[in-house]
């Protein structure tokens, strides 16, 4: 747990209160406490709490309401990005506009969901107003900014040049491409929500076309008569051998053929193309992957140890008790 730097602030922080009246004769009032402090500028309750429904809705829901230990970690999170930005200010990134990036993270995000309407309810039902997403958005470009030009640029491409030859000797083990197989497929799909009668409706068209390339027709024949069935689907595919799929195709001999097999998506006729044994990959495989993973490494130790010396001398402070009045932070189940 953090001790105050300047006992000032306490008290400053004690006393600062967020009011948001809403309604219009009858207005209700919101007190938004103070948790946090840092270099002055306060952290509230609702950011705390945004946080969590945020997180809900860019990754994944939390089971229940989080305990004390989780509030804790969130809200160490959003006051190390606050460190960070703060520090942005100072070399002038948070001046440049960066409102069509933000723009762009948002529409990524609602690409995710299967409409507009869709995403908007999603926001509706974590109760997140799309301008507390907007600012999150813009905080995180920002981090995400100063983090790539003050720790990830300026690790020494030298430096990584000498280490990775050594690295890719002492840990080729991490460095084997798998066996795989290489297959032709007819998938016949499926929706999410399909029922039981359109189930078996394609599983008896996965068994026709299955038993007319047993009668001698090939894959492109069955494909070019039944071209106008939207629901078909036909391509190559390459899969290693340890994934359930490549391992059931990897039984069968060049051409032949296997099926229908209930995959995920609806089902599935294989025939076998050709199986690639295990391999050692070279150096010059990696050599991009392992240059990234160096930097990246050295990127965080060094992001670490700044940290580390800003929490040291400046300012910043978290309260104990207003932190523990944060409760019901109900986060709505997303389908």
């Amino acid at each position: 747990m953090c001790k105050p730097k300047y006992h000032s602030y306490i008290v400053q922080c004690i006393v600062f209160l967020l009011f948001l009246c809403v309604g219009h004769v009858h207005a209700q009032v919101l007190i938004d406490s103070v948790i946090a402090v840092v270099n002055g500028k306060a952290i509230t309750q609702s950011e705390l709490v945004d946080e969590f429904r945020i997180k809900a809705i860019t990754d994944k829901l939390l089971s229940n309401e989080p305990n004390e230990e989780g509030k804790r970690e969130y809200l160490e999170r959003i006051i190390n990005r606050r460190f960070v930005i703060q520090a942005a200010e100072n070399i002038g990134i948070t001046a440049v506009n960066h409102k069509k990036q933000v723009t762009e993270r948002i529409a990524a995000l609602r690409a995710k969901f299967p409409s507009d309407d869709a995403f908007r309810i999603m926001l509706a039902k974590q109760d997140l107003e799309i301008d507390a997403l907007k600012k999150w958005m813009y905080e995180r470009l920002i981090y995400d900014e100063y983090y790539r030009r003050q720790f990830v640029n300026k690790v020494s491409s030298k430096e990584i040049d000498d280490l990775a030859p050594k690295y890719f000797e002492e840990n080729k083990a991490q460095f084997i491409a798998p066996a795989t197989v290489t297959f032709k497929a007819v998938l016949i799909t499926l929706k999410e929500d399909s029922s039981e009668v359109e189930k078996q409706t394609a599983k008896q068209l996965a068994d026709q076309i299955n038993l007319r390339l047993q009668q001698g027709e090939t894959l492109e024949e069955v494909q070019q008569s039944l071209k106008n069935q939207d629901a078909i689907r036909y391509n190559s595919q390459t899969l290693a051998v340890d994934t359930p799929l490549g391992a059931n195709v990897a039984q069968l001999k060049p051409t032949e053929r296997k099926g229908p097999i209930p995959v995920q998506e609806g089902f599935l006729i294989a025939e076998l193309i050709k199986k690639t044994p295990q391999r050692q990959k070279q150096y010059s495989e990696v050599k991009n992957e392992i240059a990234n993973m160096i930097r990246q490494n050295k990127a965080e130790t060094a992001f670490k140890e700044w940290l580390y010396k800003k929490k040291s001398v400046e300012p910043w402070y978290i309260l104990d008790d207003a932190l523990q009045r944060v409760s019901r932070i109900v986060i709505q189940p997303k389908k």
